[in-house]
């Protein structure tokens, strides 16, 4: 039997490619979306130089290794590395949804008891499960009791999948402070909040697709803004760029004119991180230099178990702690760093996976649901090393899609 650090020795960026289990077939992100629409930014400028990268203390042992955590509160490793602030994301809190609003009240208590207490907390979408009145009230009420500032953005579940205008206005006018996008900084970090669901809209009328232009447009001008001012820049969204790997094929996440785009600014601007919910799961992916986080849920739909991440930020990069609430989860918890990680470092570590890590970690990835294991023994392993890699480069077609589907039973 391997120990725990032995069987999920390289990281969770792992734990973030397995798009599995989204019990839910209608669900989130494996619907088919048909806009069409080209997406045009309204400013195009130079790119800002990039500063020189911060010193680098001696590479250690620790990056892409998951290691288990056994105390959210503990002190961070003695790496040469300077703390220089902290701060929390979760998502999927789906208030509305019998029991998660629990499942939030537990997350606010153990934010709170935090030592110390991080600089801010990002919500990165599906705040409620119906963005009914009392729905969004019970939501406030609870995230009202945060000590920390809160940062939110919407999900699908908040103004839909195809946000017209007047669901957008609903947003604006229950979150004002939250309109997107909008751009907060915190020490040498500058956070940007945007809708991605008008980017990704399938049926959006007319309107919407101009408020989506309108978006970008601030968007890429508060990017520059930020860079000019020498500070650091993540995304937080709730739908994320990335395609997923679900019962043996791999699936487009954006079909719009508006992923290439996006993907492009992350190299054009140096954007360090995007960081995204949706697909109730915990992913991590690289593209370039660029980190693609997606932290799972707090929500308990599809039997995952509610957890949050605890963000070390330093003048080298990042690390985290994905911090499981419930006793019978709290042996899912770890630590993760990402310091020096890139997509070629992050290559390496898939590649010298074993069938016994890809299924120690399975477990993992899909936040502790018990069903997810159901499906590994189906899995091309070679077909699912190759989309952690590189998944920006297996964009599916009619063609990929066949050839990637394997025979797939619901249950072995």
């Amino acid at each position: 039997m391997r120990d725990f650090s032995d069987v999920i020795r390289e990281p969770l960026v792992i734990i973030g490619a397995s798009a599995l289990v989204l019990t839910s077939a209608l669900g989130l992100f494996f619907e088919s979306f048909g806009a069409d629409e080209t997406a045009e930014a309204t400013v195009a400028p130079e790119a800002i130089p990039l500063p020189d990268p911060a010193p680098e203390p001696p590479t250690s042992s620790d990056a892409l290794q998951f290691k288990p955590l056994a105390n959210l509160t503990s002190p961070w490793p003695d790496d040469g590395r300077e703390t220089l602030l902290t701060f929390v994301h979760l998502s999927d809190t789906h208030v509305g949804r019998e029991g998660d609003h629990k499942a939030f009240e537990v997350a606010v208590e153990v934010i709170n008891g935090m030592a110390p207490q991080p600089e801010f907390v990002i919500i990165t979408g599906d705040l409620t499960d119906s963005f009914t009145p009392s729905q969004i009230r019970i939501f406030k009420d609870i995230n009202g009791r945060l000590r920390a500032p809160v940062h939110l953005v919407p999900g699908n579940h908040d103004v839909m999948f195809d946000p017209t205008a007047d669901r957008i206005q609903w947003w604006e006018r229950e979150f004002p402070e939250f309109r997107t996008p909008y751009r907060v900084d915190y020490g040498p970090l500058a956070l940007i909040g945007v809708d991605s669901q008008l980017w990704n809209a399938r049926r959006s009328p007319q309107s919407s697709g101009q408020i989506a232009r309108e978006q970008w447009g601030e968007m890429e001008k508060m990017i520059i803004e930020a860079r000019k001012d020498g500070q650091r820049v993540m995304i937080f969204n709730h739908i994320p760029v990335m395609p997923t790997f679900y019962r043996s094929r791999i699936s487009k996440s954006w079909e719009t004119g508006w992923m290439e785009k996006y993907l492009a600014l992350f190299e054009k601007h140096g954007i360090e991180a995007e960081l995204s919910g949706h697909v109730h799961r915990d992913e991590l992916y690289t593209r370039g230099k660029a980190l693609f986080l997606n932290a799972p849920p707090i929500s308990e739909k599809y039997t995952r178990q509610a957890s949050l991440r605890l963000f070390r930020v330093t003048a080298q990069g990042l690390m985290y702690r994905q911090f499981y609430l419930r006793e019978h989860g709290r042996h899912l918890s770890y630590q993760m760093d990402l310091h020096g990680v890139d997509q070629e470092v992050h290559g390496r570590w898939i590649e010298g996976m074993d069938k016994l890590d890809l299924a120690e970690l399975w477990k993992f990835r899909h936040a502790g649901d018990p069903d997810s294991s159901r499906w590994f023994p189906h899995i091309d392993h070679d077909q699912l090393r190759a989309y952690l890699k590189s998944p920006f480069d297996l964009q599916p077609t009619a063609r990929m899609n066949s050839r990637l589907k394997m025979n797939y039973t619901e249950r072995p």
